[in-house]
């Protein structure tokens, strides 16, 4: 993963979860490209096997796999496990920067440690904002504390700039860069790689579903089923996919919520590429995740939030979908007007145009006072994994 080069800053990556992987992939492959820099990817573990996983499609693999010891399942226990062992990396190592993805508990503890020890710390995907520390939960939290200890603010968006702005922190630590989620989907499209399950009937429209979100464990999660399960009755022509979440609690609360409705499956979690293709196939996407949103912008799929605010208003714009929450009548009488209308043409997408992995670059090239190159690098192309 990394190469020897004398002159070059060390970048130490954290990813923990499949989101991550994902989003880091792009600016790792762009790093790798550049002389300036040697990339140590390390895998935190949050969810294990999930980051190497989300990386292979890319032709890469995490350098470092950290294994914390997990018993009660509690964020307090992950987030100490973690801090003990991203502190370990950076004391070893000594990176010249951190860069931390999102606002999960990897990126809440490695950015602490990194703030600890006075390394840098880059936040790819700053600035998002509900404006409430309960939705999502603790992912609203965890982020903006980011946002007090970051040296380098990637923010996907104009909107994401705008939050950091108004809380104060300087507009020449925040560069907008697009959200590196679009440059990993457009280069899976463009290789071909991103098709759908074969299982996937191509005559018959179709659902595609995810719940996960922490807030919504309980009714939340049993309300959006039951709108899911109304909306399969009333539309027996229809396929709705589940595609169910890792947290064993949460897959056992969907697969008992569809047993029965012969026109929905409940899938497990799917490859990333296979998931894409999946997404592109859709008629509708119903989801609590972040990053479907962003996803399902880009393609241009109508969308249907299960949540009661979201830190992404982009996805929502120019008719591209609704909040519907988890009412089930709700999410039932959305999901018919949409399936009615039929999706439209991607119209490009809100948050980026397949370049912020390029811009991350040269921001954190710049935060590091690293030369400008004399002539642009040609990008090494990564072969995927076997």
């Amino acid at each position: 993963m990394c190469a020897s080069r004398s002159t070059s800053r060390e970048v130490l990556i954290l990813a923990g979860t499949r989101p991550e992987g994902v989003k880091t992939a792009p600016l790792i492959r762009r790093l790798l490209d550049d002389p300036r820099f040697t990339v140590r990817v390390a895998d935190t573990g949050q969810q294990p096997g999930r980051v190497a996983e989300a990386l292979a499609p890319f032709g890469l693999h995490p350098e470092v796999s950290l294994r914390p010891q997990r018993h009660t399942g509690s964020l307090a226990e992950l987030a100490a496990a973690l801090i003990t062992g991203i502190d370990d990396l950076v004391t070893h190592h000594r990176p010249a920067a951190v860069v931390v993805q999102g606002d999960t508990t990897t990126a809440l503890a490695g950015g602490t440690v990194a703030f600890w020890r006075r390394v840098p710390v880059v936040h790819l995907e700053a600035g998002l904002r509900t404006g409430d520390l309960d939705r999502p939960f603790p992912e609203e939290a965890n982020r903006a504390m980011l946002a007090r200890i970051a040296a380098l603010h990637l923010a996907p968006t104009p909107a994401a700039r705008a939050n950091l702005i108004g809380e104060g922190i300087p507009s020449d630590a925040i560069v907008v860069t697009g959200n590196t989620v679009v440059d990993a989907l457009q280069d899976l499209v463009e290789r071909g790689t991103a098709q759908p399950p074969t299982w996937v009937d191509p005559g018959r429209k179709l659902v595609v579903a995810t719940v996960h979100r922490r807030e919504n464990w309980g009714h939340g999660v049993a309300a959006t089923l039951d709108g899911l399960s109304r909306l399969a009755r009333r539309c027996p022509e229809v396929q709705i996919v589940m595609v169910a979440h890792p947290n064993p609690q949460v897959s056992a609360a969907v697969t008992a919520g569809l047993t029965g409705i012969a026109n929905a499956r409940v899938t497990p979690p799917l490859p990333y590429p296979q998931m894409i293709g999946l997404l592109r196939v859709a008629d509708l996407i119903v989801t609590d995740s972040g990053g479907l949103q962003e996803e399902a912008a880009t393609l241009g799929v109508p969308l249907l939030v299960t949540r009661d605010t979201t830190e992404r208003p982009e996805a929502l714009t120019a008719g591209r979908g609704e909040l519907v929450g988890t009412d089930p009548e709700r999410l039932v009488s959305a999901g018919l007007r949409y399936l009615a209308v039929g999706r439209g043409g991607a119209v490009g997408s809100p948050f980026g145009d397949g370049k912020a992995s390029e811009r991350s670059v040269a921001a954190m090239a710049g935060l590091l006072s690293l030369p400008v190159p004399r002539v642009a690098q040609r990008r090494r192309v990564v072969s995927p994994a076997a």
